[in-house]
């Protein structure tokens, strides 16, 4: 079974976004969906180790320094046999647009994964100011319960904010990605992951 994802195909108009699984067959079975109006996407990715997640976050980190994929923050992070994700400290990368990667990551991630969770006292405090500010709207959602399932126990990955029409190129920028996951998130939410990746500072990059 090949698991992928559904991406908005509008920028303006309101879409509805589904997590999917596609079967041998071609059939598709939709997991959760979220009606959302927005610029932006949420890309969770899986990796067979540690060692691929991060050659994949370089990759990615070298599109974005190129300016050939309007990428917001990334972060890598695994989780345990136990199902505590831990957030792997990287390279503390600023955007053109003044934002840390780490930061922005650890934002996102307050999102999609209950804090209980989240190993690391300045991962929750960000990511607690992101849910704080988005309304916790995103992570109440079926579609934040399909993102995070892609970073199963045992696994590492990658979770990162991107422009909602780069998501084909940063999947292309990840060929060893074992699953890929998107989700395109309300501009309210990405304005909330943004405020609180300005207001964790470099402590989370």
């Amino acid at each position: 079974m090949t698991e992928t994802k559904n991406t908005a195909a509008q920028q303006d108009e309101p879409v509805e976004a589904a997590a999917a699984v596609v079967g041998d067959d071609g059939s598709v079975q939709a997991l959760g969906a979220v009606a959302v109006q927005g610029n932006q996407a949420i890309v969770v990715a899986q990796f067979a180790d540690m060692d691929s997640a991060k050659a994949a976050y370089y990759a990615l980190l070298d599109a974005e320094v190129k300016r050939a994929i309007d990428i917001d923050g990334v972060l890598v992070a695994n989780a345990d046999y136990q199902g505590k994700v831990h957030i792997q400290k990287m390279t503390d990368h600023k955007t053109r647009n003044g934002f840390l990667w780490g930061a922005v990551g650890g934002a996102v991630i307050g999102l999609i994964f209950p804090p209980t969770i989240l190993a690391g006292a300045v991962a929750v405090g960000v990511a607690g100011a992101a849910v704080g500010k988005a309304g916790n709207v995103l992570m109440k959602s079926d579609v934040a319960a399909e993102l995070a399932s892609v970073i199963a126990p045992g696994t590492s990955g990658i979770v990162a904010l991107v422009s909602i029409t780069a998501v084909d190129a940063v999947e292309a920028t990840i060929p060893d990605a074992k699953v890929v996951k998107s989700a395109p998130v309300s501009d309210e939410t990405a304005a909330a992951v943004k405020q609180a990746a300005k207001a964790g500072g470099s402590s989370a990059g």
